[in-house]
């Protein structure tokens, strides 16, 4: 059977299959001619109805199907032995030859509706030692995204001796739905937005994913297929109603066709360079200067939209100081500059980081590297990354946000100096972020040991550039009435970037007409995707679809369609069909509050977070998936006050207690953070922070949990009414010790102690209170140790560097002014 496709069909799928895009699920049918550790061949569905009879003397009719003879085999012969026998039966089978061409294919993840190992046993024989890892995942599983190829067995699977939770009969079918367990839920989010590969399953014999299936449309660009011999004309109509290709083949057949489809040799194995390639593009994208990819209409960088990297390989943006410096960095690599270095900068927002980071990426193709911009939803794959680099090509890598993963980055240029591999990793960030980034990743890996800072305002060359290049492209705007370049120049001059070029224009982009299009959305649930979508940006996070319609109570496919055609929402919302991005970055934001009331607003972020934590877990969390940065963010105080600086925060928190409570040490951390800040103006505060720290630590011992205590306790030591000064303090140092024992190059744990030792020493901030003269002598002591030790950790950061400078005045203004001490 002829595939028919349109030629863009065609390049979105060869596009999907090399980026490990495309889904797999697999049915009864992708099991044929798979042979049982006995000999025989796997049974398909009314076999095994017959086999479970016969095995546990149970009675069977004609007509009565699986489920219905399983319930009863259970019921007479109890769950462990039904387990057992499946075990026995469908655990450790040899696959089919041609089940090989699909274990040799870069999926995104693997999805099952059988209990048997086909797939991994089939990928056991074809993986090499560059392969990913596999690892089976049970329906009830915890939820994780990582570099492993994941196979989900979402009716279950017999892979151990200590029983799985199975799912075979209607009961059951129904107990899975209101388990709400993350697996199925992530399943039918991820096929409205993602491509999918359907293998022999019988939608009438699957009623929970017939209801994903007949009630989702796919919204890739991508096709997806449904496979299978037997597909009747009722069911062919039903399949391209919801957006499938119907290819009436067998599982075997369609083995033969698919690496035609993709072109991909998938018929014999990858070589390594290949296998490490497939690796790879999961996670980056290629910046090449001759791609052909063309911005979108509606795109307008000049016009305050994000930068794409079409507009800097179009050269659309002024070289300015810092991007030109590291340009001229750019090209002593090698010579001056060692080449397995770390180039960071960090900025303020809106300071070009992003287009700076891009425009490095050019310097770099022109000198002749390769260029890699991170784009993963989990740490990147280090041992992946080192393969690839291992054939002398250099590469260059490149991160937008990387404190969360600067660790992954020292490691790959540890390996990569170790092996004389020529890798280069740069990267911008906040600047409040430097001293996270310098926890993880150590100077000698900085180039010229250090990291840079962006200049907050222009500099005279910095607006002459800007001149010259807004000229050159006629987008000088209002500028062009003014005739002397002098004069140009000045409205740049000494200036941030974002608010001058937003002068020009006034381009939507830019935010100065935000609320009359939050005004021309109707529809509050609109305005409440909209709301989350300006906060993920406000905190600088990635907003995957799945989680915006997770969030907002949409399925994922609806929500893509509604910001791709729905003007009033595509006027303020994009999305590439996996992320979703407010057009005006946060600018939103303010307007949101407004329409929806600060209450309302505030109970829209809770319901958002409960709503999502399915996704979320320890596991998620030590991956740094997106979901989890997102909602640590939504949870962070600091934040959250920021927007909502007089709302009751204590009983916003206490409404995430069910869903997080248990489980999460960042959760208790923020209740303990907040009822520090509660506790000047409420004294019973402080033991509700005491306690929300300590069980924080209970949950989690680490860096961040322990920091906590400690500030909280050096907090209860300045403020709080009556209690022992010296115990207190005592307590915190052996917290803050201890933190630092977890983790010693955490510097946020020692500048947390700084700041917060001062208020101790003098909570007025002006002189120091009277204090028994041991316990003064000893913070005294260890505040100058630990700022020297510090100072010194923070050598590479001319920021945390000036933090630091500011607090050893605070400080010696402090010790040396007339004390209180009588």
């Amino acid at each position: 059977m002829a595939i028919d496709l349109s030629t863009n069909q065609k390049k979105a799928l060869r596009r999907a299959a090399a980026n490990s895009d495309y889904h797999l699920l697999l049915g009864a049918g992708a099991s044929r001619d798979a042979v049982a550790r006995d000999g025989s061949k796997l049974p398909t569905g009314p076999e095994l109805a017959t086999l479970l009879s016969d095995q546990f003397k149970v009675p069977i009719e004609e007509g009565d199907l699986l489920w219905r003879v399983y319930a009863r085999a259970v019921e007479d012969a109890g769950e462990r032995a039904v387990y057992d026998w499946l075990k026995s039966r469908f655990w450790g089978v040899t696959p089919p030859g041609w089940m090989d061409v699909y274990a040799r294919a870069p999926w995104a993840s693997v999805w099952t509706l059988n209990v048997d190992d086909v797939f991994e046993q089939a990928y056991a024989r074809v993986r090499s030692d560059v392969s990913r890892s596999l690892v089976t995942v049970n329906w009830d599983d915890e939820f994780r995204q990582s570099h492993d190829l994941a196979v989900v067995h979402l009716h279950g699977c017999v892979d151990r001796d200590a029983m799985r939770h199975l799912i075979f009969s209607l009961s059951q079918y129904a107990g899975s739905a209101v388990a709400q367990a993350a697996w199925p839920l992530n399943f039918r989010d991820t096929y409205g937005v993602s491509p999918f590969v359907i293998i022999g399953a019988r939608l009438r014999d699957e009623p929970d994913i017939e209801t994903v299936i007949a009630n989702r449309t796919p919204t890739h660009e991508a096709p997806s297929f449904y496979v299978s011999p037997n597909i009747s004309s009722a069911v062919e109509r039903d399949l391209h109603a919801w957006n499938l290709v119907p290819v009436r083949m067998t599982a075997e057949e369609f083995a033969e066709a698919w690496p035609e489809l993709t072109e991909i040799n998938l018929k014999k194995a990858p070589t390594r360079r290949e296998e490490v390639a497939f690796r790879i593009g999961r996670q980056f994208r290629e910046l090449r200067i001759d791609s052909v990819r063309k911005a979108s209409r509606d795109h307008d960088f000049i016009g305050g939209d994000e930068p794409e990297w079409i507009d800097i390989r179009n050269g659309l943006n002024a070289d300015l100081d810092w991007i030109r410096q590291a340009s001229s960095d750019c090209r002593q690599l090698g010579r001056t500059a060692r080449v397995n270095s770390a180039m960071i900068y960090v900025g303020n927002r809106l300071t070009g980081r992003s287009t700076g980071l891009l425009a490095i990426s050019k310097a770099l193709r022109k000198l002749s590297w390769r260029t890699y911009l991170y784009v993963g939803d989990e740490r990147p794959d280090v041992e992946a990354i080192i393969q690839f680099a291992a054939n002398g090509q250099a590469i260059a890598l490149l991160f937008d946000s990387v404190a969360d993963i600067a660790d992954d980055v020292a490691s790959i240029l540890s390996l990569a100096r170790n092996a004389s591999l020529q890798i280069v990793c740069v990267a911008v960030d906040q600047v409040d972020r430097s001293a996270n980034i310098l926890g993880r990743l150590d100077e000698a890996y900085l180039l010229r040991n250090r990291v840079t800072t962006i200049n907050t305002h222009l500099t005279n060359t910095d607006a002459a550039h800007l001149v010259d290049k807004l000229q050159s492209i006629g987008r000088l705007g209002i500028l062009e009435l003014e005739r002397k370049d002098a004069r140009r120049r000045s409205h740049f001059r000494g200036r941030e970037l974002f608010d001058a070029m937003a002068q020009l224009e006034n381009a939507p982009g830019f935010g100065r007409r935000v609320r009359e299009l939050v005004d021309a959305i109707s529809d509050l649930d609109h305005i409440r995707v909209l709301f989350l979508a300006a906060l993920a940006s406000r905190f600088d996070c990635r907003f995957h679809a799945v989680d915006a319609a997770r969030m907002v109570g949409m399925e994922s496919d609806s929500l893509v369609r509604l910001v791709r055609d729905y003007p009033p929402i595509s006027s303020v919302l994009k999305t590439d069909g996996t992320w979703i991005r407010p057009r005006q970055r946060w600018m939103a934001l303010d307007a949101c509050v407004e329409r929806l009331g600060s209450r309302d607003a505030l109970a829209t972020l809770g319901t958002a977070m409960n709503n999502v934590a399915p996704r979320l877990g320890r596991s998620s969390h030590r991956e740094r998936n997106a979901t989890s940065l997102l909602v640590a963010a939504f949870m962070t105080y600091k934040n959250v006050v920021s927007v909502f600086p007089e709302a009751d925060l204590d009983q916003w928190y206490g409404g995430l207690s069910g869903t997080f409570g248990d489980w999460s040490a960042r959760y208790w951390e923020q209740r303990a953070i907040m009822n520090r800040h509660a506790g000047k103006s409420m004294p019973e505060a402080w033991a509700r922070a005491e306690s929300f720290a300590l069980r924080a630590v209970s949950i989690v011992r680490d860096s961040y949990s322990l920091t906590t205590l400690g500030t909280v306790l050096l907090a209860k030591a300045a403020f709080g009414p009556g209690v022992d000064v010296g115990q207190y303090y005592d307590r915190a140092i052996d917290a803050y010790e201890d933190a630092s024992e977890a983790n010693p190059k955490n510097l946020v744990t020692w500048l947390a102690f700084l700041r917060h030792a001062l208020n101790v020493l003098a909570p007025d901030g002006r002189s120091l209170r009277p204090l028994p003269e041991e316990v003064t002598e000893r913070m005294r002591d260890d505040w100058t140790r630990i700022h020297s030790q510090s100072l010194i950790a923070a050598g590479a950061s001319e920021d945390v560097k000036g933090e630091l400078a500011v607090l050893k005045r605070r400080f010696e203004k402090l010790t040396r002014a007339p004390s209180t001490l009588g």
